[in-house]
C-alpha cells in the first residue's frame, strides 16, 4: 500500500475532541508540574492571543469550534484533502469565524509554509498510523514550528495494550491480503480464520492472544476505525517510551498524558503504582510500567518544547488562572466512580458544595475554594473533589469568558443548529468557555423552538423535521423523554453560554 493511500484511511471527519482544547492542554500541562505555553491566555498571551496549529486536520470540526470558542487565538489547520478542508471553510464562513486558516498541504509541503511559531500543535490521530518517513516529518513540523515552552499533543495506539490484538491485526492483514471486498466481508473472513486456530489451540494465541470476550467485540469495530487500525499496512501501534524518544530529538519533553485518570501524580501514591513507579528513575520509565499495569492501549499525551517548569511561587495562576465547567447537569452529577487506581468515592459535603456553585457556570480553583461548604476548609479538599470529578468525566478545565468569545461562539452555534438535521450536523456547540459541548442535534432543533409550546408538540415537530430530512428518527418514545427533560437541560447549556439569546 502507498504512503498516500494510508493515509487516506485515517478518518478525516471527527467529533470534537475536548482534549484538543488549548485549556485542557493547560491542565495537562499544569498537573505535570510544567508552565503553560508562553501565548496561553492563562500568562502573557491573555491580550495578544495564541497561535493553533492541527496537522492532517480533515473537515477540522475540532478546530473551527475551538476557533469561535477562542477568537483571540489563531488556528491554522493542514491536509491534503481538499473535499475535507472545503467542508471546513464552509462551516467556517457560514458563522464568519474569521481567525482559522485551511492551507490544502501535506505535511512534508508544510515544512514550506509561510508559518508563525505555534504555541500549540495537535497531532492527533495520525502519528501510530503512517509509515516512519511521515512520522519524521511530524518531527521535522515541530521543530521547526513549535515555538520554546509551547506544547504538542500527540494521540496514539499503544502497546502493552494492543500486544494480544497484533496477532489479530496480522493475520487480518494476511487473509485478506488483495482482496476486493468490503471491510465487514474481510473481517468476518479474518475472524472464522482467528477462530479456527483458536479451537486448534494455537499456543501463540492461548498465551497471548484475545480473551473470548475481546474477541467477540471485535464484530463491532466501526468502519472507519476498522479501516484505519487493521487496513492500514502502516499503523503500528507504540510504547511510550518510543514516542517519547522520538519528541525528545526536537527537544519536547513528556509532560504525561492528558487524560487525568492516567496522570503519574494521581496514581503513584496509590499502590501497586507506588511501589512499582518509585523504582523507576525517569518519567517514560514510569509511564510505561503504568501501561502494563493498566493495559493501555491508546494514549493521548501532551509534550512539551524545552520542558520549563511551573514557578512554586505561581499561586494566582493555580488560583485564577483555569476554570472548571460540568459537563452535564447537576442532578446527573454522581459522587463515585471507578478509576484505575481503584474505586472512587466523593460523597462528602465540599463536593456537593463544590457542584452547587458550578450549576451557576464555570468557576476558578480560587472561586471554589472562597465557596466552599467550609471556610476554613483546606486547600486541598477543594482540588482532590475537582480531580475526582474530572477523573470521573463530570467536570473539565475551561478559560473564563470573554465578551468577544460570547459574540464569536454564538454566531457558531446558530450555524450549528441550522444544520442539526443535515448530512453536515455536529453534535457540539461552542463555548465562550474557550472548548465546545455535546449538544444532541435533537437538543439543538429543540432550542431554536418558541419554548411556550408542549413538550409533546415539540417532540412531534422534531420529529417532523428529522423525517422530512431524510434523516429518519425512529426512536420515538426517546425522543418524546428527550424533549420532556429539555427546559431542564436547557438552564444547564445557559450556564455555558450554549442556549440561544
Amino acid at each position: 500500500m502507498a504512503a498516500d493511500e494510508a493515509l487516506k484511511l485515517i478518518p478525516g471527519t471527527r467529533a470534537f475532541v475536548k482534549e484538543l482544547a488549548p485549556s485542557y492542554i493547560d491542565h495537562a500541562c499544569m498537573m505535570s508540574g510544567y508552565a503553560p505555553p508562553p501565548g496561553s491566555p492563562l500568562g502573557e498571551g491573555l491580550d495578544a492571543g495564541f497561535s493553533y496549529c492541527e496537522l492532517d486536520c480533515g473537515s477540522a470540526a475540532t478546530e473551527t469550534l475551538l476557533a469561535a470558542a477562542n477568537p483571540l487565538g489563531n488556528f491554522i489547520g493542514i491536509d491534503a484533502r481538499g473535499s475535507l478542508l472545503d467542508r471546513g471553510r464552509a462551516l467556517a464562513e457560514a458563522a464568519n469565524v474569521r481567525n482559522i486558516v485551511f492551507h490544502e498541504a501535506t505535511i512534508e509541503q508544510a515544512l514550506e509554509l509561510d508559518l508563525p511559531p505555534f504555541d500549540y500543535i495537535a497531532v492527533e490521530g495520525i502519528y501510530s498510523w503512517v509509515p516512519l518517513r511521515e512520522r519524521a516529518l511530524v518531527l521535522a513540523f515541530v521543530r521547526k514550528f513549535l515555538r520554546p515552552g509551547g506544547a504538542v499533543v500527540v494521540s496514539y495506539n499503544a502497546r502493552p495494550g494492543w500486544n494480544r490484538l497484533d496477532p489479530f491485526r496480522r493475520l487480518f492483514r494476511e487473509a485478506t491480503h488483495g482482496l476486493r471486498a468490503e471491510p465487514r466481508q474481510r473481517l468476518a473472513i479474518a475472524r472464522d480464520i482467528y477462530a479456527r486456530l483458536l479451537d486448534a489451540k494455537a499456543p501463540s494465541l492461548l498465551a497471548s492472544g484475545l480473551s473470548p470476550s475481546a474477541f467477540a467485540e471485535l464484530a463491532n469495530v466501526p468502519e472507519d476505525i476498522l479501516a484505519a487500525d487493521y487496513l492500514n499496512d502502516y499503523a503500528e501501534p507504540l510504547y511510550v517510551t518510543e514516542v517519547a524518544a522520538d519528541l525528545a530529538a526536537v527537544e519536547c519533553v513528556l509532560a504525561g498524558p492528558s487524560d487525568m485518570s492516567q496522570s503519574l501524580p494521581q496514581l503513584m501514591p496509590h499502590e501497586p503504582f507506588k511501589s512499582t513507579l518509585e523504582r523507576l528513575p525517569t518519567i517514560p520509565g514510569r509511564e510505561l510500567a503504568k501501561d502494563m499495569l493498566l493495559d493501555t492501549r491508546f494514549r493521548r499525551d501532551v509534550f512539551i518544547r524545552g520542558g520549563q517548569r511551573l514557578a512554586a511561587d505561581n499561586h494566582d495562576l493555580v488560583m485564577n488562572g483555569l476554570a472548571f465547567a460540568l459537563e452535564q447537569p447537576p442532578e446527573l452529577v454522581r459522587y463515585e466512580g471507578r478509576g484505575p487506581a481503584g474505586t472512587l468515592g466523593f460523597d462528602n459535603p465540599h463536593a456537593r458544595k463544590l457542584i452547587e456553585a458550578l450549576s451557576k457556570g464555570p468557576r476558578t480553583l480560587g472561586e471554589l475554594v472562597a465557596q466552599s461548604a467550609d471556610k476554613a476548609v483546606e486547600f486541598q479538599t477543594v482540588v482532590a473533589n475537582v480531580h475526582a470529578l474530572i477523573i470521573t468525566g463530570q467536570v473539565r478545565p475551561v478559560y473564563r469568558a470573554s465578551r468577544e468569545a460570547t459574540a464569536s461562539a454564538q454566531a457558531l452555534q446558530a450555524a450549528l443548529r441550522s444544520r442539526a438535521v443535515s448530512e453536515e450536523a455536529i453534535g457540539f456547540l461552542p463555548s465562550p468557555f474557550g472548548t465546545a459541548f455535546a449538544v444532541p442535534l435533537v437538543d439543538q432543533v429543540l432550542m431554536d423552538m418558541p419554548q411556550h409550546r408542549s413538550a409533546d408538540t415539540m417532540a412531534e415537530e422534531t420529529l417532523a423535521r428529522f423525517v422530512n430530512s431524510g434523516r429518519a428518527f425512529s426512536e420515538r418514545e426517546a425522543l418524546l423523554r428527550r424533549a420532556r427533560s429539555f427546559r431542564r437541560n436547557l438552564q444547564y447549556y445557559a450556564t455555558l453560554g450554549l442556549a440561544p439569546v
